[in-house]
C-alpha cells in the first residue's frame, strides 16, 4: 500500500471515528435538551394552573367531577389533571418530573409528567401535567440515520479530497523514486538533477541521496580503474614466473625431485591464474563493463556447451539426455557470459556426478516463462547448504580438489546481469537441479 493511499484511509478512518462518537452521543444531547426544555414549560404550566386554583376558579369543576379533574388535547399529548390525594404516602416534598406510561381512553402512551402536591380547601390534591414524548424516540431515529448518511457521504468526500491532496503533496517524493532510486545499469548512469520542491524534508532527502550517489560514482570509479591495472599487474607475474619455470623444467640436468616441485608450483601458478580471472570477470560484471547487444537461440546455445563438453561427459560414462521441448530468441544480452553461465552448471553436473550417472537437460515454457532445466545424479546437497551455495570461495565438497568456490558465484552474476531466476534444488546422494527462468 502506498503512503498517499495509507494518508487517505488515515484520514477517512479518523474522520468515520468521530462521527461515529458524535452519532454515539448527539441523540443523548438532543434527548438533553428536549427534556429540559420540555421541564421548564411543565414547571410554567404548573404554576399557571396552581395560580388559577388559588383563585377557586377551578372550585366548581373539581366538585361537579367527584374532587378530581382530567383535561387533554385531542392529539393526547399533552394532559391536565387533579386528583386528591387520600393516601398520605402519596405526598412528596415538591414538585417530581419523570418519564411515565399514561392510560388515556385506554392508550397507554409514554408522556413527560410533572407531579405537584397542593392544598386547597383543607385539602391536599395532586396536579399531573404532561407532554407527550414519544417524538422524541422518532427524532433520535432520524438524526441517527441523517447521521449516518452524512458520515458515508464525509468519508467518501473526504478520501477522494484526501488523495489529491496527499497525490499534490507527495509529487515531489514520487519524482525523486522514479529518476533517482530505480535500477540504473551503473552508477555512472545516476540522475543528479535535482528535484524542485516547497517541502524542506524533501529538499534535504534529494540533496542527501544526490550526496550518496556522487560518492557511489567515485567509488565506482576508482574499482573500475583498480580492475583494469590488477589484471596487468597480477597476470603479468605469474606469467613471466610460469615461463621460467617451463624453462627451467626443459633443462636436462633437473632432478625428478626438483622436476616434481617445479610441476607443483606451475599448478599453484594455473590455479591462482584462473582465480584471478574469476574475480576479474565477476568485478567486470558487477561493474558493468560487458555490451548486452546480442541476439541467441537458447537452444543453439545449449548445443553449443553440450559440444564443447561432449568428451569429458564420455570419460565419465555419463549418459546425457537433451529435451528441448520450446526455443526461446533471448535479447540483448551478451551470448559469450551466457555461455560461459551454461557452461558452468554443465561443468558442475559432470564434476559431481557419479560414474555411469545421467545429465538431463531441458527446454520449455512454463506459465509463459521460458525455462532451462540441467539435472543430474550426482551427489547432491543437503537442504542447509542451498542458500550458501553462490558464495564465494564456498566449497561444499571437498573431496573435489580442482575446484575452488567461483563457478556457481559465476553463474549467479551471470544471471542477475541478464535478469534471469536462478532456482536449485538438490538431495543428497540423489541428485542437484539448477534451474535458469528468463
Amino acid at each position: 500500500m502506498t503512503i498517499q493511499v495509507k494518508f487517505a484511509v488515515y484520514n477517512a478512518v479518523s474522520k468515520a471515528l468521530i462521527i461515529l462518537a458524535f452519532m454515539a452521543l448527539l441523540p443523548l444531547l438532543v434527548e438533553r435538551i428536549v427534556y429540559d426544555h420540555i421541564d421548564k414549560r411543565l414547571v410554567a404550566r404548573s404554576e399557571r394552573v396552581l395560580l388559577t386554583v388559588r383563585k377557586g376558579s377551578i372550585a366548581d369543576i373539581v366538585r361537579e367531577q367527584d374532587c378530581s379533574f382530567e383535561s387533554y388535547n385531542i392529539l393526547k399529548e399533552e394532559f391536565v389533571a387533579i386528583y386528591p390525594i387520600t393516601d398520605p404516602g402519596r405526598l412528596t416534598a415538591g414538585p417530581q418530573i419523570r418519564n411515565e406510561s399514561w392510560s388515556i381512553e385506554g392508550e397507554n402512551l409514554q408522556h413527560r409528567i410533572i407531579k405537584r402536591p397542593f392544598l386547597y380547601d383543607n385539602q391536599m390534591y395532586e396536579l399531573n401535567i404532561g407532554e407527550g414524548i414519544s417524538a422524541i424516540d422518532d427524532l433520535k431515529s432520524i438524526i441517527q440515520r441523517f447521521m449516518l448518511v452524512m458520515m458515508l457521504a464525509v468519508i467518501l468526500i473526504s478520501l477522494f479530497v484526501d488523495l489529491g491532496f496527499v497525490r499534490l503533496l507527495i509529487k515531489p517524493l514520487n519524482k525523486i523514486i522514479s529518476s533517482k532510486l530505480q535500477p540504473v545499469p551503473s552508477p555512472t548512469s545516476f540522475n543528479f538533477t535535482p528535484v524542485e520542491s516547497s517541502t524542506t524534508e524533501f529538499n534535504q532527502l534529494d540533496a542527501r541521496i544526490n550526496e550518496m550517489m556522487h560518492k557511489l560514482k567515485d567509488t565506482f570509479l576508482i574499482e573500475k580503474e583498480f580492475i583494469s591495472n590488477v589484471s596487468h599487474e597480477l597476470q603479468t607475474p605469474i606469467s613471466i614466473i610460469q615461463n621460467r619455470l617451463e624453462n627451467i623444467m626443459i633443462e636436462s640436468n633437473v632432478s625428478d625431485e626438483v622436476m616434481i616441485k617445479l610441476s607443483e608450483s606451475q599448478r599453484t601458478l594455473n590455479r591462482m591464474s584462473r582465480i584471478i580471472k574469476a574475480l576479474l570477470l565477476i568485478s567486470k560484471i558487477e561493474n558493468d563493463q560487458y555490451l548486452k547487444q546480442e541476439k541467441v537461440r537458447i537452444n543453439e546455445l545449449l548445443d553449443e556447451v553440450i559440444e564443447e563438453v561432449e568428451e569429458r561427459i564420455n570419460e565419465r560414462g555419463l549418459k546425457l539426455y537433451k529435451h528441448f521441448y520450446d526455443d526461446f530468441n533471448y535479447g540483448p544480452c551478451n551470448k559469450t557470459l551466457l555461455f560461459t553461465m551454461i557452461m558452468n552448471l554443465v561443468n558442475n553436473a559432470i564434476k559431481y556426478n557419479r560414474d555411469g550417472g545421467s545429465i538431463m537437460i531441458t527446454s520449455r515454457i512454463i506459465q509463459g516463462k521460458f525455462q532451462v532445466e540441467i539435472k543430474d545424479t550426482g551427489i547432491g546437497m543437503e537442504k542447509t547448504e542451498l542458500p550458501s551455495i553462490f558464495d564465494r570461495f564456498k566449497r561444499l565438497n571437498k573431496s573435489k580438489a580442482d575446484g575452488y568456490g567461483l563457478g556457481l558465484p559465476i553463474v549467479k552474476t551471470i544471471a542477475g546481469f541478464h535478469h534471469i531466476d536462478v532456482q536449485v534444488d538438490s538431495e543428497p546422494e540423489t541428485g542437484t537441479v539448477f534451474t535458469l527462468v528468463f
